[in-house]
């Protein structure tokens, strides 16, 4: 840090300068703890989403299982092929204390029997069944993914946040203080010294007087 001129104005700009540390290290801190109450409510989000993806894929494994079982690999995949579509996805901004954290939002996955490319006859009841599980399961996927995005990025700027609070508290603050003090005592020591110089000066003329 550079030093400090041993004058009143470098006093008042050294403690102009802690002034706005200490509100910026304050500042940080409020935003730190917004973004980790926004993080820990999307933790219990994804962990939740987790159990659900988790649930939801061992009911689709069960249903394919199933299905191959009574309907036959070739004519699942022929479905399959038929079924293929694009899944657009809608990103929708927005922002935690200016931190962007934009929602990723999907359509609904799940369709009727009859919208899956195919006469509902050609589907059969197993083949349906482990459709839906899996595009039940595929909502679910996209909306966790989302979920764990936003999560990592507050993450990030949760750490930043607390690197620049170190920073301010630990380094520039104390140092801040340090010239404080010693621009403080240099004064002090200058004043003492005019002090004693005005009293010698004052003797001098009185002791020239008599």
């Amino acid at each position: 840090m550079e030093r400090v001129p041993s004058t009143r104005m470098g006093l008042l700009v050294t403690r102009g300068r802690r002034q706005v540390a200490l509100q910026g290290a304050e500042l940080l801190r409020s935003k730190r703890e917004a973004l980790a109450s926004e993080f820990v409510r999307l933790t219990r989000g994804v962990i939740a989403g987790r159990a659900q993806l988790a649930a939801r894929l061992r009911e689709a494994t069960r249903a394919l299982t199933l299905a191959r079982a009574l309907q036959g690999e070739e004519t699942l995949a022929s479905l399959a092929l038929a079924a293929v579509r694009r899944i657009p996805l809608a990103i929708e901004p927005r922002t935690v204390w200016g931190v962007p954290s934009p929602e990723v939002k999907g359509p609904q996955l799940v369709r009727a029997i009859d919208a899956r490319g195919t006469s509902p006859v050609g589907w059969g009841l197993a083949a349906a069944e482990a459709a839906r599980r899996h595009e039940e399961a595929a909502e679910t996927l996209i909306a966790i993914s989302a979920e764990e995005l936003r999560l990592k990025r507050l993450g990030e700027e949760i750490r930043k946040a607390s690197r620049k609070i170190n920073a301010l508290e630990q380094v520039l603050i104390p140092e801040l203080e340090q010239e404080i003090t010693r621009v403080e005592v240099a004064l002090e020591e200058r004043e003492r010294e005019g002090i004693g110089r005005l009293k010698r000066f004052k003797a001098r003329r009185e002791g020239g007087s008599s």
